[in-house]
């Protein structure tokens, strides 16, 4: 069995391919050829500890993850969010590897942006409005970089002095101009894709901000208590989700708006797997509000750890 560590699991993801590995993973989750219980959760006053598995069949890995958030880390200098995955060879059960998984979780939650971005931006999107400047909103703009030709990235964050430091380590990976904003509002203005990668428990972002055509990645909140979006903006939006079971006991932002009686779960549009799959339309207008919501999936975690596995010949490369 491989042990990896988090920086040697970064060396083995590239991007590229895990944005397509998601995109199938997330492709088979809606037409039933994988295997993803819902997640369990210990919620504590400092944290939370979630643990997660799947089975992706044409991957032929199984991986179970235990990652925890702890929002008050970033003070002791530590990560918000840890993890570890085990992985297993799905024909046989066998152990494949353990791996540091906190780099993996980020990778594979931008790449499920920059699939849903794919289907529901404008083609011709420039603008990339980040709020939140995290490890995660990191990854967020390296992946959504790979699927529009960004020309600007604007960053909003409480602490100006994290948004700076932002700035220079995104902008000088990916050669796009990035702009500190002094808001919210700042940031959204003019903006064509914008990202919510917080850990707020009330909205980050209003409706009136929001211009017309754009696409909004939900992906900070995960739990039924926690929302970055206000209610008038869910109403507003075509709200695909990652995964409708998953959304309807975890995201926030979709079941607030339902237990206020101003929304139900029939107005939710789509899974982003039946939009890959063309059974689903995803932007059918220039002008529409696109909504990804998405609270993290297990095949995800499978999708990623499988193009680790495969760098290293621990796996069969797909046909």
């Amino acid at each position: 069995m491989l042990v990896l560590s988090d920086e040697r699991v970064a060396e083995l993801l590239d991007m590229r391919e895990v944005i397509d590995s998601v995109e199938r993973s997330m492709a088979a989750l809606s037409s039933g050829k994988a295997h993803m219980p819902q997640r369990t959760h210990i919620h504590t006053d400092v944290g939370d500890i979630l643990t997660m598995n799947a089975l992706v069949e044409e991957l032929g890995v199984h991986a179970t993850k235990i990652v925890t958030v702890y929002p008050g880390n970033p003070e002791r200098g530590l990560p918000t969010v840890n993890a570890v995955i085990v992985a297993l060879d799905s024909s046989t059960g066998t152990p494949l590897a353990l791996m540091e998984a906190g780099t993996l979780t980020a990778v594979r939650t931008g790449a499920a942006s920059a699939v849903a971005t794919k289907y529901l931006a404008r083609r011709d999107a420039g603008t990339l409005a980040m709020i939140g400047c995290g490890f995660q909103a990191r990854y967020q703009a390296y992946a959504i970089s790979v699927v529009r030709s960004l020309e600007k990235i604007k960053v909003y964050c409480r602490r100006r002095w994290r948004a700076e430091e932002y700035a220079r380590e995104v902008g000088g990976r990916t050669g796009i101009d990035v702009e500190v904003t002094g808001s919210p509002q700042e940031a959204l203005r003019g903006a064509d894709i914008i990202v919510t990668a917080t850990t707020s428990r009330t909205p980050v972002i209003k409706r009136e901000w929001i211009g017309e055509g754009a696409h909004i990645n939900a992906i900070g909140s995960y739990r039924p208590d926690s929302r970055e979006l206000d209610t008038e903006t869910i109403l507003d939006g075509k709200v695909v989700v990652d995964s409708r079971e998953a959304a309807l006991s975890e995201a926030g932002d979709i079941i607030i708006p339902i237990r206020e009686g101003r929304y139900s779960p029939e107005r939710i549009h789509a899974e982003l797997g039946e939009v890959i799959l063309g059974e689903k339309p995803g932007r059918t207008r220039e002008d529409e509000i696109t909504i990804f919501k998405s609270v993290g999936l297990a095949v995800q975690d499978v999708a990623a750890a499988y193009v680790a596995l495969r760098r290293l010949g621990a796996v069969k490369p797909l046909g």
